[in-house]
């Protein structure tokens, strides 16, 4: 009876020694598992930071978009004022041209008629 009860004492001894490596274990794996929580909830704000950026993104582009257009169409005003005194000193070099050479035909003009006719009374 004597060989019982060690025997069962041992058993008790190796039941115990597991369940104390067990809770070892169990609470190395609440902490792991509290861990990987809190690395979630962190991975779930840094998805929602990513999100909330994207979508800041795509606005932002629009406004680039919207401020290209409208730099587009300040350039095109701005191109035309610049220009627009070479045109106005080009056309009135173009119409001091036309008097000019149509002062010169008449003249010449005036000329020949002169010359081809000399008795004329003017």
């Amino acid at each position: 009876m004597d060989e019982n009860y060690t025997n069962l004492a041992v058993h008790i001894q190796e039941v115990d020694s597991r369940t104390r490596s067990n809770e070892h274990r169990i609470d190395a794996h609440d902490k792991e598992l509290r861990e990987m929580r809190e690395k979630q909830d962190a991975i779930y704000d840094l998805t929602s930071s990513v999100k909330s950026i994207a979508t800041d993104m795509t606005y932002l582009k629009e406004d680039v978009k919207d401020v290209k257009f409208g730099q587009d169409k300040l350039n095109e005003k701005v191109t035309i004022l610049e220009n627009q005194p070479a045109k106005e000193t080009k056309k009135r070099i173009d119409g001091l041209a036309d008097k000019l050479l149509w002062l010169l035909v008449g003249g010449a003009a005036a000329g020949a008629l002169s010359l081809l006719l000399p008795n004329l009374p003017w």
